[in-house]
């Protein structure tokens, strides 16, 4: 089951990807569902020994929750023509995956002997902050946080992939470098909203 649902989830994220770079939005309603139905049947579609998403799979590994309900709300917007995530979620979101890279990545890499990716083998602790982390997105209506950690947790209980660990299923490098740039242009635009509104009252 495990490659079953790897494989699924680097289809999509193909496809938003791709639909993300024609501008899907921009198309008649029709277009977009052909266009995305054809994508949907490309990235299974085998070339050589392998699909495109088993190619793709190849070089990210399984991906975790983060990116895969970040890819499926792309392939949603680009098909509705509508955005389903607010900023103010997304911004939250990212916050969240760049300070939990932040955390498990130099640790895991050795450069210290405490080995922060050991927490996500049932560390009750771990556990416990995120469900406090949970709740409080849950209370402060950032709901795609919710989103994300219920989707990896049942992938997790589930045992949706071969890893075991709980890290694996809520972040991966690609969803922290994506957190990290998306934070970097959001706040550049912020700043100059900023300044054009200070400038405009001058």
């Amino acid at each position: 089951m495990s490659a079953i649902v790897g494989l699924l989830g680097c289809g999509v994220l193909i496809v938003a990807v791709v639909a993300t770079l024609l501008r899907l939005q921009r198309f008649p309603p029709s277009a977009r569902i052909t266009v995305m139905l054809a994508g949907a049947f490309a990235v299974f579609a085998t070339f050589g020994d392998l699909s495109a998403a088993a190619y793709v799979r190849g070089v990210t590994g399984d991906l975790s929750a983060t990116t895969l309900v970040l890819a499926g709300a792309a392939c949603v917007a680009r098909l509705t023509g509508r955005a389903v995530i607010e900023s103010r979620e997304l911004r939250a979101l990212f916050f969240l995956v760049v300070a939990a890279a932040a955390f498990l990545y130099p640790f895991a890499l050795g450069w210290t002997r405490f080995d922060s990716y050991a927490l996500g083998y049932g560390s009750i602790e771990f556990v416990s902050v995120l469900l406090l982390v949970t709740l409080a997105a849950w209370r402060l209506r950032r709901n795609v946080v919710v989103l994300v950690v219920v989707v990896a947790a049942l992938a997790y209980c589930i045992g949706a992939y071969e890893s075991r660990n709980l890290w694996d299923y809520l972040i991966d490098p690609l969803a922290a470098l994506y957190a990290l740039v998306w934070l970097l242009a959001d706040a550049r635009r912020r700043s100059r909203e900023v300044a054009a509104a200070r400038a405009g009252t001058a």
